[in-house]
């Protein structure tokens, strides 16, 4: 049996966090066993121990951002000599075969493998926008170093710049979904609590409240829509990042100046993950609205899989899942009157929405599925331990 150690920078449930879990939980047991590292105790803690894994807090290991600025990134530098050597004993006191880092942002795991003489997977789930000097670092180390680089999209690899130019070492794994559990069915109670009637049409967005998110782009569409359509109603499902608590203050505050007060319903936080499958059957339609192009989509599958339509902006991650008029419509990025009229018109005709719907799932079925996923996964690791 083979031990392998994850490395992941954050205890908070997110798209890539939730991947990790699907990841454990699905992988053969009688091949592998797991340990996996976080920085701090939260919320993707007991689900990771409820999907079998044993979960080492080790506070040593820093996130690596470049948002907190250049003092930051100093005490992260001074302190990444000690990180590694607390890795490299878990490593050799656990006898680790493998060691697989879950986000492109953990410069940790590529050396503590090395020096141990592991082999190393570095999973990139991320497009690195924010920092043109962090994403080369990330990118070099990865291309040198790494055994095997894992990415969800094409766009994630388009990091490397064409494909020609793609490390030899590079395989495009896609995410993931439990097809039994995000199935077509009842979302009334959702409705209920959104106070959202019967036959009422309600279109969503489903995203941590983050600027580059485009929830404010959401909102001016939804002000289109809702003077074409007076009976709609629009749900934001998500609440703020920590440290930008004001940005959905800023929000509501849009939405009354939109003259939306009464047709948006603000959730919070108020849905676990659990709770996702009621919350897509809810809906009527979801939106995927990132200015920036998203690394993956995962909300995409999710909804697609419940067979609900779709409209996501075109670029990202999106490109890979959504066939254009088939499975969803791809409108421009920070284009709110293209999204208005992508709504608008699903909303018209219901029967080119159930087709959508139906086709969605088809593609969630044939691509898409979180055994597929975990297949794919443990394919490398099959090579690398061979």
């Amino acid at each position: 049996m083979t031990t392998i150690l994850y490395l992941h920078t954050t205890s908070e449930i997110g798209g890539s966090d939730v991947s990790l879990v699907r990841l454990v939980e699905g992988l053969n047991r009688d091949r592998y066993s797991v340990i996996v590292a976080l920085p701090s105790d939260g919320p993707l803690v007991p689900r990771l121990r409820a999907a079998g894994a044993r979960v080492e807090i080790m506070p040593v290991l820093l996130k690596l951002t470049s948002r907190r600025g250049a003092a930051y990134l100093a005490t992260f530098a001074v302190n990444y000599p000690r990180a590694i050597a607390a890795l490299v004993q878990l490593i050799r006191r656990e006898r680790v075969g493998l060691v697989h880092t879950n986000t492109i942002h953990n410069l940790y795991g590529v050396a503590a493998a090395r020096i141990a003489g592991v082999p190393h997977v570095w999973h990139f789930r991320e497009i690195v926008w924010q920092s043109g000097l962090l994403r080369r670092v990330e990118l070099t180390m990865a291309r040198w170093w790494s055994t095997r680089i894992i990415v969800t999209s094409n766009a994630i690899a388009g990091m490397y710049g064409a494909e020609r130019s793609w490390p030899v070492q590079l395989v495009r794994v896609p995410n993931g979904v439990e097809a039994d559990r995000f199935s077509p069915g009842d979302g009334s109670r959702v409705r209920a609590e959104l106070n959202v009637t019967a036959g009422q049409p309600l279109v969503g967005i489903v995203c941590r409240l983050d600027a580059w998110k485009g929830v404010d782009d959401f909102l001016e569409a939804a002000a289109e829509v809702a003077v074409a359509d007076h009976e709609a109603a629009f749900a934001v499902i998500g609440g703020p990042i920590i440290g930008q608590e004001s940005y959905e203050d800023a929000l509501k505050t849009r939405a009354r100046e939109l003259g939306l007060g009464g047709r948006v319903r603000f959730s919070g936080w108020r849905y676990s993950p659990a709770e996702m499958p009621d919350v897509h059957r809810a809906l009527d339609v979801l939106v995927l609205a990132s200015r920036e192009p998203e690394p993956f989509g995962l909300v995409l599958l999710e909804a697609m899989a419940t067979a609900k339509p779709v409209i996501a902006t075109a670029h990202g991650g999106p490109l890979d899942i959504v066939e254009d008029g088939r499975t969803g419509d791809l409108v421009p990025p920070a284009d709110p009157p293209s999204m208005a009229r992508a709504i608008i018109a699903l909303l018209r005709d219901p029967v080119r929405c159930a087709r959508l719907g139906a086709r969605g799932r088809e593609r969630v079925l044939e691509h898409y599925t979180a055994e597929q996923y975990v297949a794919g996964v443990e394919a490398v690791y099959r090579e690398l331990v061979a």
